[in-house]
């Protein structure tokens, strides 16, 4: 727990005060890390001496990875490392030594053994006193590199292998959460990772324009969905696009923003894979028409699909763009491709779909409007007044 003595002024100078973490807690803390990777180290020593013994089958394992995974309660991939590892060390002494001695990390350690896995075993055997030079000290995410280069050097054909099994292995999972979310992972060969981190990449927001700049994880995940939302030409002079459409299923009640809590308790306001929508969130569909609606009387009935309005004229969506150049939110910059057409005063309260009552808002800043309660208007000049909820 900490105390008076743990309070220090904040060396950089700014005003108050922040709790700081003792330096005897820290060494404590660090000795513990490498204390970890020292019993892991001999744990592996133990567990590859008896991975060809008979004993996993013994027990009713088919191997010894599974034997390690069920009764430790790890991950098998957690085992089958430890069992990589240990068969490594098995077989290198200077590594072995390296990291009983604490000057060899469990996670370079990892690395070295998938480098001297196979055919690469005689190469490595040549330059492991050079690689163990390099791990010493290094963090993993830089040694990983390094030895890839290695690899690379001194086994193009494998090097060439590796490429294929890595864009063989290509995939992009989503998993959708209660909420109508989702979660997910990819794995991309390195060509198509640099190509995604470029797209990605964008600036960071600026400071004090009204709203609270976004994370980089924030902004890669909203530069994903602009990408995914970008228009497309299909030619002519009216500057056709096409864009991304999604469902969404509605109750007609709904649509009458009814009070009656008898009705409310049946309301449906969904998107087409399920997930619920917010009223805000419907609205900003509203707002650019890029998505079917559905409407439906209860379970069965069926009032109406695509119903919800007409879609923007290509010409006047053209026309707006030219216009607004980009997002007309006070202090962003983000291009017009980038952007959705909002109206400011809503359709669903009578607004009209012309080049007065429209303006460009990016995604972010669409949703800032819509379900942050920020409000747009535009004065007899044309110009666009942001003002807070």
């Amino acid at each position: 727990m900490l105390t008076a003595a743990d309070i220090q002024q904040d060396p950089r100078g700014r005003a108050g005060s922040l709790p700081t973490v003792r330096s005897a807690d820290l060494d404590d803390a660090l000795k513990l890390l490498a204390e970890a990777d020292a019993l892991r180290a001999k744990a592996a020593s133990l567990v590859g001496a008896l991975a060809d013994s008979g004993l996993a089958q013994f027990h009713g394992y088919v191997s010894m990875e599974r034997l390690v995974a069920h009764r430790s309660g790890c991950r098998n991939t957690t085992a089958r490392d430890l069992l990589r590892v240990a068969r490594f060390l098995d077989r290198h002494e200077l590594s072995a030594k390296a990291l009983r001695d604490g000057r060899l990390s469990w996670a370079n350690a990892e690395t070295l053994a998938r480098a001297a896995n196979g055919d690469r075993a005689a190469n490595f055997a040549e330059a492991e006193e050079q690689l163990l030079a390099e791990a010493v000290g290094t963090c993993p995410e830089k040694f990983d590199r390094l030895v890839y280069a290695w690899r690379a050097r001194v086994d193009a054909e494998a090097d060439a292998a590796d490429a294929e099994r890595v864009w063989r292995e290509r995939s992009l999972t989503m998993q959708l959460a209660f909420d109508g979310s989702c979660h997910g992972r990819f794995r991309l060969d390195p060509i198509a990772t640099e190509i995604v981190a470029n797209a990605l990449e964008t600036p960071p927001d600026p400071a004090g324009v009204f709203t609270e700049p976004r994370t980089l994880a924030q902004r890669r995940a909203d530069a994903l969905v602009d990408l995914c939302l970008m228009d497309s030409t299909t030619g002519g002079n009216d500057g056709g696009v096409t864009r991304t459409s999604v469902d969404v299923v509605v109750d007609v009640e709904t649509l009458a923003d009814t009070s009656d809590p008898v009705v409310v308790s049946r309301l449906r306001r969904e998107l087409g894979r399920g997930g619920p929508i917010s009223g805000p969130g419907l609205d900003r569909l509203l707002c650019d028409a890029s998505f079917r609606a559905l409407v439906i009387n209860g379970k069965q009935a069926v009032l109406a699909y695509n119903r919800a309005t007409p879609d923007i004229p290509p010409a006047l969506r053209r026309a707006v763009k030219l216009r607004d150049r980009g997002c007309t939110f006070t202090g962003c910059d983000r291009p017009a491709h980038w952007c959705d057409l909002h109206h400011i005063v809503p359709r669903n309260r009578g607004g009209p779909t012309t080049a007065e009552n429209l303006t460009l808002l990016c995604r972010y800043h669409h949703t800032t409007v819509h379900e942050g309660g920020w409000q747009l208007t535009r004065a007899p000049d044309g110009a666009i007044h942001v003002s807070m909820p």
